[in-house]
């Protein structure tokens, strides 16, 4: 088995789990736990958000470093709980090379379930207009928003626009259909309609991820989650008061 092949194929499965929002020590402790599976003892990995370091000492005694940068897509707790899965299994069954990299390219080509997140995004603003105090044409105006906002951030995903700007624009969107609803007389409480639709794109992950980081004493990474989710909720919020005052909501 080729070692630079085997520890860049395990770097890959920590790239993925920083791509799709694992929290940093959960990053940490699979690279380290597969490492020490392969019978690599002396390693160190020190990873950030977007950015990984692996150095190992190899059987032959040399020591090779891997770094491995990354964008982070939104989170994907499906591909975080399948990479969870491969985890445990290296781990448990110890597989050869070609067994762990065809694993791990079902997992990178798994398909997200499309309709299963466009119907969550219209019953999720519905639901949470609701509990905002809207009422049934509230809930209803708010669920097709939350269609609209589903192709939206669907598109801003294939034009890849930075997460922050992303989040601006589609807080602007939101807003402006929901105002516009209102001005057409199809809602009488705007507030609890924006207020509801805005829960979509409220960055509780980020934030419990990045409370989660710091209380496992990885500081510098959870303050740079904790700006991001502060940074977003800034956008968020931007983006409705343009809209509130220039369409007078």
């Amino acid at each position: 088995m080729n070692e630079q092949k085997l520890i860049n194929l395990i770097g890959e499965i920590g790239r993925l789990l920083l791509k799709h929002g694992a929290e940093i020590y959960r990053v940490e402790e699979s690279l380290l736990r597969m490492c020490k599976r392969y019978n690599y003892e002396n390693v160190e990995v020190f990873a950030l958000p977007s950015y990984f370091t692996l150095t190992i000492e190899m059987h032959d005694n040399h020591t090779y470093t891997l770094s491995k940068r990354t964008q982070q897509n939104r989170v994907n707790l499906d591909m975080i709980y399948e990479l969870n899965n491969l985890v445990r299994y290296v781990c448990d069954k110890h597989p050869d090379y070609d067994c762990l990299k065809n694993k791990l390219d079902s997992i990178k080509n798994m398909r997200l379930n499309m309709p299963l997140i466009f119907l969550g995004y219209g019953l999720g603003t519905g639901f949470f207009t609701t509990f905002f105090g809207g009422h049934l044409n509230e809930t209803i105006v708010a669920m097709f928003i939350g269609f609209i906002l589903y192709f939206f951030i669907w598109l801003m995903e294939i034009l890849e626009i930075n997460n922050l700007v992303s989040t601006l624009l589609s807080s602007i969107v939101l807003s402006s259909l929901a105002i516009f609803s209102y001005k057409l007389n199809l809602i009488n409480n705007l507030q609890s309609t924006i207020i509801g639709c805005l829960m979509i794109l409220t960055p509780g992950v980020a934030i419990t991820n990045s409370l989660r980081d710091i209380m496992g004493g990885d500081y510098i990474s959870g303050m740079a989650r904790m700006l991001e989710a502060l940074l977003t909720a800034t956008f968020i919020a931007v983006g409705v008061g343009i809209m509130m005052l220039v369409l007078g909501g």
